[in-house]
């Protein structure tokens, strides 16, 4: 008797499984953007070949498996795209604000263990900024991000890192980096990964790049501010200066319409613009590593 096609069969499940278990286990910790990305395509493209020989060995018609493959990638981006907008409805129900408040915290803050975060500490310590604030949103009872709060040694740039760690408790760094220019304009770049849809200020020049490290980051942001003539930033109350900004980003996005509010609470909630416009920049980040 001969047996080699189940041979293959069970071979290619034993790869694609432990391939799967690999992925999984390397999700799980913290990664680089780049690298996040990548591991998602390679978790994607895997999974099309693995039920594309499936179908071919239960049909007894053989199809091609680089069409099958493609029809696979695009029922999984149909099942994603359903899954992502299940979850914009989600997030504008849940007790969560859309632009949330910073406040002073004077917990000791541990910074997270992995070489991404100790590389990021070793940026900023390279590049001369100085911790002046320590900041955070939420309690301990729902959630808190914590976010430091640096200045460069002239006080021409303000860095913020904020750590996400909504994503399977996983911390993710997110890196903002604010300039303001003589005539008014808010020069900012970042690298924000926490995924949201909004429109900033008209006096706001935002650049993000979601998969920038902060390195690349600060080389960019410098060469923004090259020529323009920058002022010195106030670093005495960063949360109140922050918080401000996201007030700003609040009146601008319920004057568009992505978002409004509910009660006298100012508690706010998602239109259906504003959820299109967030799915949107979901699907664009996850399968592209960009946002509109």
């Amino acid at each position: 008797m001969e047996y080699p096609r189940t041979s293959t069969n069970g071979d290619l499940a034993s790869v694609f499984f432990t391939l799967m278990a690999m992925l999984f286990c390397l999700r799980r910790h913290p990664l680089s953007p780049r690298l996040h990305f990548a591991s998602a395509w390679v978790l994607r493209i895997s999974t099309s070949f693995f039920f594309s020989f499936l179908i071919n060995a239960a049909c007894e018609v053989q199809r091609p498996v680089p069409l099958l493959t493609v029809t696979v990638l695009l029922v999984l981006f149909l099942l994603e795209s359903f899954r992502l907008w299940r979850l914009t409805s989600l997030f504008s129900k849940i007790d969560v604000p859309i632009f949330p408040r910073f406040k002073q915290c004077s917990e000791n803050f541990i910074w997270p263990i992995g070489k991404v975060f100790d590389d990021v500490r070793e940026t900023i310590l390279a590049s001369g900024f100085k911790e002046k604030a320590l900041l955070k949103i939420g309690n301990e009872e729902v959630f808190v991000i914590y976010s430091p709060v640096f200045y460069s040694r002239d006080r021409s740039s303000r860095l913020q890192i904020i750590f996400d760690s909504f994503c399977r408790g996983r911390a993710f760094l997110n890196c903002v980096i604010t300039s303001f220019a003589a005539n008014g304009t808010a020069i900012i770049t970042n690298n924000l990964q926490t995924i949201f849809a909004s429109f900033y200020p008209e006096s706001w020049d935002v650049k993000r790049y979601p998969m920038a490290s902060l390195a690349d980051l600060l080389k960019m942001h410098a060469a923004r501010i090259s020529g323009e003539d920058t002022i010195a930033i106030d670093d005495s109350n960063s949360w109140e200066s922050i918080n401000s900004e996201h007030h700003q980003i609040e009146l601008d996005n319920c004057q568009s319409g992505l978002c409004e509010k509910l009660d006298c609470n100012d508690h706010m909630t998602l239109t259906f613009s504003g959820r299109y416009h967030l799915w949107c920049d979901m699907l664009n980040y996850s399968y592209f590593g960009c946002v509109s």
